[in-house]
């Protein structure tokens, strides 16, 4: 078996492993344990812990050159313990938090503890080190305190460029990582202070944004500087041992209240399963993703059995991100609200079988990769609907994404801008679903209208809501939006994100409707009208070529005649929902008067009674 899958498996797998190492990873001084840590205390720390990463978000998107970061947030940050434990993270890609603590185990595994000096920075972006995807590097320090090493800042973010055969990243068709791009190992960017400029220069020469690239790079530079400062005053004040030993005590209360959720849900094995559209090489070969839950008292187990072999296109996931994934999912079921350390993640082991789609082997290409992680975050949540519906919404949306490029200065000034649009999410057990968010993307907001026509040559001609997407039910899906682009320059390029149009993931649930899947097309309304697909999404553009984006919406949930009619009246006054539709698909007649609309009460009661005969 490849030796960077074994690592990588094992640090999918090897939460108590990791626990066992943390503590002598931080010194040969005895450390108060979590029973000698008072709550106060260790709340305290918590918090700090929490506020230096929310500070290294702060200082990223002060500092970024690349509205993905600056506005989308498309980065994960965090302090992660040497033994790989999250201690504190911030709002960003769900994904990339997930995935990194295992990036400190590999990078501890491959480099030995010994290795780390104070003022070292190390980059690393191979998949099967870090979990996603090339474009998504990461940059992390050690943190040292008196001398000892205490932990890590660690920043993952998307990197406008990584070289590769397409601008920007995300291969549509790629057949091996070796052709998406510039590949980092755990490798030295900084040693005890002192930069390695010939890794600058081949970074610099290699990307066809270097100047975006380079400014991105020094922006993650400042932001984990800022989060070794802010872990070393906690440590100033409280000390290294008492830092540690109260975060072992939020861990352990952490993976109790976790453990109490998990109890709750009836023993047994829960499955589901979807099918991409393709693997972005093979046209009409649908790929299968399943995954089983199995809970066993308050532990879960994880497997994908089910699931298609590893595939020639870059769908493919590594055992690291799939792991990120299902933790999304978890963590979203049972403790939204909280910030996340380790301890939310001991409850759950995986049974993983290597050479499947979620399980792939280097050099398995991998860099669309996150249509599989949002897949395997809803098949956690449909599956878990099986056992506690009550705390499950129905089916969300795939996301959507637009890149636009110009490579070639003989074309005019290069650039790169990467847009992902947000979608509806299903309707919830208790209200509707959310409007512009996609589930296990996080904290990503869609790029303000005003960065993009100041920053390139593009305008958006229209930017709404496109309720027809949404799944109807007695609490409807939400929304997806409509953008409507407008090129006003010669020599760009567009690549399209879209999966999911023909096994639709806005499933509805208990007799709700299913959302529309995503749309894109180029040239609308002309006789050169082309709708996108994963194997036609590169298209060139000329000045005053247009396209439509919309993006795709929840299943609904619940029978729609068992609607609210207040909530029907409400959807009709905010132009979500016709007149004509509310009574076709939830049985509520609205009339409107001078004043305002109102529910004709009594044709209501009429028309739900004759379809409930």
């Amino acid at each position: 078996m490849d030796h960077h899958y074994r690592r990588a498996a094992r640090m999918a797998a090897g939460g108590r492993r990791a626990r066992q190492h943390d503590h002598h990873a931080i010194g040969g001084a005895a450390v108060n344990g979590p029973d000698k840590i008072d709550v106060v205390t260790a709340e305290i720390v918590r918090n700090g812990m929490t506020s230096a990463a929310l500070e290294m978000a702060r200082t990223l998107r002060l500092t970024a050159y690349n509205p993905l970061l600056f506005e989308s947030q498309d980065f994960g940050l965090g302090i992660v313990s040497p033994g790989g434990e999250m201690w504190g993270e911030a709002p960003g890609v769900a994904a990339f938090i997930g995935c990194l603590g295992d990036t400190i185990r590999t990078g501890v595994a491959e480099l030995g503890l010994e290795a780390f000096h104070e003022d070292d920075v190390l980059i690393v972006n191979d998949p099967y080190l870090s979990g996603t995807h090339i474009s998504d590097t990461t940059i992390y320090r050690p943190i040292f305190h008196a001398g000892r090493l205490v932990a890590f800042s660690s920043a993952t973010a998307h990197w406008a460029d990584i070289g590769g055969k397409e601008p920007g990243g995300w291969c549509r068709d790629s057949t091996s990582i070796y052709q998406e791009g510039v590949c980092f190992n755990h490798l030295k960017l900084v040693s005890r202070g002192e930069r390695n400029t010939e890794l600058f220069k081949l970074i610099a020469a290699n990307v066809r944004f270097p100047g975006l690239v380079m400014g991105d790079l020094e922006a993650k530079l400042a932001s984990t500087r800022q989060g070794v400062l802010r872990v070393q005053a906690l440590c100033a004040k409280y000390g290294a041992d008492v830092a540690a030993a109260s975060m072992a005590f939020v861990i352990e209360r952490t993976d109790a209240a976790v453990r109490r959720k998990i109890a709750e849900i009836p023993d047994g094995s829960y499955g589901a399963a979807m099918s991409l559209d393709s693997d972005g090489v093979v046209e009409n070969d649908p790929v299968r993703l399943a995954v089983t839950l199995r809970v066993d008292g308050d532990r879960m187990t994880a497997s994908f059995d089910g699931t298609s072999p590893s595939r020639t296109g870059p769908i493919n996931l590594n055992p690291i991100v799939a792991a990120s994934s299902v933790r999304i999912a978890l963590k979203a079921l049972t403790m939204p609200t909280d910030p996340t350390n380790a301890g939310h993640f001991r409850a759950l082991d995986f049974d993983i079988t290597p050479g499947t789609a979620l399980t792939a082997q280097r050099p398995a290409p991998c860099d669309s990769y996150g249509y599989s992680v949002v897949t395997v975050v809803e098949l956690c949540v449909q599956a878990l609907a099986k056992a506690v519906p009550d705390w499950c919404p129905a089916g969300g949306s795939q996301l959507t994404g637009i890149v636009l490029s110009r490579s070639d200065p003989r074309d005019g000034t290069p650039f790169i801008f990467s847009d992902p649009v947000d979608c509806g999410t299903g309707g919830r057990p208790h209200g509707d679903g959310a409007v512009l968010n996609v589930m296990g993307n996080g904290d990503v907001p869609t790029t303000p209208v005003e960065i993009v026509e100041t920053r390139y040559p593009v305008r958006i001609e229209r930017f709404e809501y496109a309720p027809h997407v949404a799944g109807a039910g007695r609490y409807r899906g939400g929304a997806g939006v409509r953008r409507d682009y407008r090129i006003l320059e010669e020599g760009l390029n567009l690549n399209v994100m879209v999966e999911n149009t023909v096994d639709v993931m806005g499933r509805g649930a208990h007799g709700g409707r299913p959302g529309k899947p995503a749309r894109v097309v180029v040239h609308p309304g002309t006789d050169r009208e082309i709708v996108v697909t994963r194997h036609n999404s590169a298209h060139r553009l000329r000045a005053g070529d247009a396209f439509t984006a919309t993006t795709s919406g929840g299943g609904g949930l619940g029978d729609p005649f068992e609607r609210d009619p207040t909530d029907v009246l409400r959807d009709v006054r905010g132009e979500l929902l016709s007149a004509e539709d509310a009574e076709t698909t939830y049985g509520v007649r609205v009339r409107r008067d001078a004043e305002a609309w109102f529910v004709d009460e009594e044709s209501t009661t009429a028309l739900r009674a004759a379809d409930a005969r």
